[in-house]
């Protein structure tokens, strides 16, 4: 369900560097990285949805790439979800158990053929802490990207536009709920808006 409680972000006149247009009034904020935000980030990917528009916001290959979708649009969401489960942990521990394994067996090897500097802290030679540093990085950067991966995708379809981002983390996934149904209250307000307007030349009340 929508937090009803969080107010409306009036004071906002420009996004970025993207000026919003007349009366259009931000409803919600998604950081694919933070989650929901009070107010928009400066870098990083972000959703902003509003009441006349979809904003997304990416970093890609040193520059900033910005997609302006009119949220009336908008036809259907598919939000592909994964959970972590418990087998996902046990790669986690698995693998952080290879990596210490790895990382005695060379130290082992190598004990007596090199001869370096040590870490007077940790009474240890230079090169096995620097195996057991990459090896507990490596552990590090699968649990992030593998085990704690897993939260989704959301793919928004529009009327001839199509746009399609991950997130991580499976606790995003009653946020990104969130999002998905502002983004149908503002498509609904929106066209709500569109068909109460008058055609152009036609005093609001006249009839043919």
């Amino acid at each position: 369900m929508i937090d009803r409680s969080r107010p409306a972000q009036n004071y906002l006149s420009r996004i970025r560097g993207v000026p919003l247009l007349t009366e259009e009034r931000v409803a919600k904020v998604f950081s694919l990285q933070e989650g929901l935000l009070d107010e928009p980030t400066s870098a990083g990917r972000l959703l902003v949805a509003t009441n006349h528009r979809i904003l997304f916001f990416r970093n890609e290959r040193g520059y900033d790439q910005v997609s302006l979708l009119p949220v009336e649009e908008l036809k259907g969401v598919v939000v592909d979800s994964r959970r972590t489960g418990s087998f996902a942990w046990l790669k986690g521990i698995l693998t952080l158990v290879a990596a210490l394994l790895l990382y005695l067996v060379v130290a082992y090897w190598l004990a007596g053929r090199v001869d370096g500097p040590g870490v007077p802290w940790l009474q240890m030679d230079l090169a096995p802490f620097i195996i057991l540093a990459a090896a507990l990085v490596a552990s590090w950067l699968f649990w992030r990207h593998d085990v704690r991966r897993p939260g989704g995708r959301v793919t928004l379809q529009g009327a001839n536009w199509g746009l399609s981002f991950a997130y991580l983390g499976a606790e995003r996934i009653p946020e990104v709920n969130d999002v998905v149904e502002t983004l149908f209250l503002c498509r609904q307000a929106r066209v709500a808006s569109l068909n109460a307007q008058p055609e152009p030349g036609t005093a609001p009340g006249n009839s043919a």
